[in-house]
């Protein structure tokens, strides 16, 4: 059985991976891959798929109902082998189904799938998730995508192709402290690790569509957006050669989170038969 799959336009190359449904190339029409090299002194993912939650829990557990769960950090759709539902020459779906370890980390009955579509010189990617139980779930969902950066960050800038001023979320020890700090960007935010010296930059309710990751000279390296997204996270770490822009639909616990999954900040709950897609772009140039 393959272990990846290929898909191809005259723009685009991707290789997806079984395992995790995880993009591990994405080249453009010259054939220069815009993700990253795995390194696992930096980061032992590339471009992981985070479902069913985003984030840290608090210690690591949450309740439902009467009994404690433990999950740890992005769930476990990242670490488990996905079927292949639909496979053409620039579309895939991949899908994943609970399973006995899946419940019992997460009591809950679903279909998660991820599909890549190529348009263009764009890469769609369609979370759908489907509650085939008879309760109502509770879920969140994201995208992780390390892109390849390869002098130091002070050499990098976002462009969000707009200005604004946005609530940045504080994060200590992976979970969110309840307080902001105002941040106003004029289009343009210059890259640098004193920004992620605690942990990534994450807006809630962001108010652009999309963001641009260049160099400083203005050259394009890939645009990633949507058009519905919950929250925008941006990460790295001192000295790494990658840069993430995260799409999610979701986040991780505050320090005085409750611990009850249905009381979680920023869940989504599906009832019984219900499915919800939810979609982000990646512009290669």
């Amino acid at each position: 059985m393959r272990n990846t799959i290929g898909l191809y336009t005259k723009d685009i190359e991707l290789e997806v991976k079984l395992l995790g449904a995880e993009m591990i190339s994405l080249k453009n029409s010259a054939k220069k891959n815009l993700l990253w090299e795995k390194d696992e002194n930096h980061w032992n993912r590339i471009a992981p798929n985070l479902f069913p939650i985003v984030g840290k829990l608090k210690s690591d557990t949450y309740r439902f109902g009467e009994k404690k769960y433990s999950m740890k950090q992005h769930g476990f759709a990242r670490d488990l082998e996905y079927e292949v539902c639909a496979n053409k020459v620039n579309k895939l779906e991949l899908v994943l189904r609970q399973t006995s370890e899946t419940l019992a980390q997460y009591p809950f009955y679903f279909c998660f799938s991820v599909e890549y579509e190529l348009v263009g010189n764009k890469i769609y990617v369609t979370y759908k998730t489907t509650n085939t139980g008879k309760e109502t779930m509770p879920y969140s969902v994201g995208g992780h995508p390390g892109f390849s950066i390869n002098l130091p960050i002070n050499q990098f800038q976002l462009n969000f192709h707009r200005p604004f001023i946005v609530d940045r979320w504080i994060i200590k020890e992976g979970h969110y402290t309840g307080e902001s700090e105002k941040m106003e960007v004029q289009r343009i935010l210059k890259l640098k690790d004193d920004l992620f010296a605690h942990d990534a930059i994450v807006f809630k309710n962001p108010p652009f569509t999309k963001v641009t990751l260049e160099n400083i000279y203005s050259e394009k390296i890939a645009t990633l957006g949507s058009d519905n997204w919950d929250a925008v996270g941006f990460w790295t770490k001192p000295g790494a050669p990658f840069f993430c822009i995260e799409p999610w639909w979701g986040w991780a616990d505050y320090h005085d989170s409750s611990g009850n999954l249905l009381e979680k900040s920023g869940i989504h709950f599906l009832e019984p038969g219900q499915s919800e897609k939810l979609t982000y772009y990646i512009e290669v140039h």
